[in-house]
């Protein structure tokens, strides 16, 4: 009876994402019928609240920065504990370079090439390492800093746009919180790596604030860097439509700005294209990358609910393992959590932000063999404001504080000491 349920729990878990995700789809739909008849603003700004003010800006800066430095220091005080002897900067590196950052070291000290194990570093976008390596020179030529340099302006920068996204929505408290949320995620790790995510929050929360502060074609050049940072970017190109469906609603939508939005969409995409073209000069093929992917990653084009059955089945089946915790219990904890939050909190987003979310989900829990779907879930950029608006108790926020700073120990300790974090 047991191996029965046991058996037909991945079924029910890719079930209950169907349901979850369709939930929120549904209630989209409808909103999106209201958008179009102009009874509800597609970014919410109707009725804007104030702006965020610079010292509210550089305080969540600051933070980002100082909570960093603390993490540094948290990690090298744990392997310390573990019998390590090196100094904190010599520390730095056996404790920070794992996984992709090697690859992104490579990338900047070497660029791409087509043959060899190296050819692999083509499935990683250019503009990190490419960043790397233009920052080098302040690091003494070390590629490793320049991408630690890199990972902290950004988490700074990341920090000061997500408190001017927030602000309108809830003043200071929502703004402070949202900050707090991204901050002190167990994924926040990922900040203080040669890793892509600060950058790409960064520039994708950047698109978002330039766009609702009337500056589109700002918006669109920092969705294209995004783009070619990381493929998600592309999702970006949907804000600007939704944006065109919005002035519709309003009855204020012309032929110029049809234009107008086709022509941004298309600079977001150049993102895109442009790695193509990387491919296609390096390999003599633009989907080269896809290629490596399906051989070396055994990543195909997928469903968000087929990944949720196999981090279930993964979960069941290799309990107890090395790599049973990090890779697939906090991947399904992570899942089912942001299913929830849209589900049942979708409404608490502005249409446009709650929309790019589903799609941005949908997309990147897509592909089969799904890994590191935790940190992808963690630079969905409008999830810390969904977190900072989905309970009203302060109570509530200060226990899913609590948890998330016990995790993110858990998560210093994961990808730092025991190298399990991907």
């Amino acid at each position: 009876m047991l191996e029965t349920v046991m058996d037909r729990l991945p079924d029910a878990a890719a079930l209950l994402s169907l349901l979850l995700m369709g939930a929120c789809g549904v209630g989209l739909c409808y909103r999106l019928t209201r958008v179009l008849c102009g009874q509800e603003p597609a970014d919410g700004l109707a009725n804007e609240g104030a702006q965020a003010s610079a010292r509210e800006i550089a305080l969540a800066m600051a933070a980002a920065l100082l909570s960093r430095v603390l993490i540094y220091l948290i990690a090298y005080g744990m392997y310390r504990a573990m019998g390590g002897t090196d100094g904190f900067l010599a520390s730095l590196r056996p404790l920070w370079v794992h996984w992709d950052t090697r690859h992104y070291i490579g990338i900047a000290q070497e660029g791409y090439t087509s043959v060899g194990d190296e050819r692999l570093r083509l499935v990683f976008f250019p503009l990190y390492p490419l960043l790397m390596r233009l920052l080098s020179p302040l690091t003494g030529g070390d590629a490793f800093c320049a991408g630690l340099l890199v990972s902290l302006l950004c988490a700074a920068g990341s920090a000061g746009l997500l408190t001017m996204l927030c602000y309108p929505y809830g003043g200071r408290r929502t703004a402070r919180l949202a900050v707090a949320y991204f901050l002190l995620s167990p994924l926040s790790v990922f900040l203080c790596c040669a890793y892509t995510e600060s950058l790409f929050i960064c520039l994708t929360l950047g698109a978002m604030v330039l766009l609702r502060r009337g500056h589109p074609w700002w918006a669109a050049l920092c969705g294209m860097l995004s783009a070619f940072t990381r493929m998600p970017g592309v999702i970006v190109a949907g804000m600007f439509i939704l944006a065109a469906i919005g002035r519709f609603g309003e009855r204020r939508l012309r032929a110029r700005d049809v234009l107008a939005c086709i022509a941004q969409v298309l600079i977001v995409f150049g993102g895109l294209l442009a790695y193509w073209g990387i491919n296609w000069l390096v390999t003599g093929d633009p989907m080269t990358y896809m290629t490596y992917q399906r051989e070396n990653w055994y990543q195909m084009p997928g469903t968000f609910w087929d990944t949720t059955r196999t981090t279930m089945h993964y979960f069941l089946t290799t309990m107890g393992d090395g790599d049973w915790l990090y890779t697939w219990g906090f991947q399904l904890l992570c899942i089912f959590y942001v299913y929830a939050l849209l589900a049942l909190g979708h409404r608490r987003l502005p249409f446009d932000l709650a929309a790019y979310s589903f799609v941005y989900v949908a997309v990147v829990l897509a592909p089969t063999w799904l890994l590191s779907g935790p940190r992808y879930l963690y630079a969905l950029a409008p999830l810390p404001l969904l977190q900072a608006r989905a309970h009203k108790g302060p109570g509530v926020h200060a226990l899913a504080l609590t948890l998330s700073v016990a995790l993110l120990l858990v998560w210093i300790f994961g990808y730092t000491i025991a190298i399990e974090v991907l």
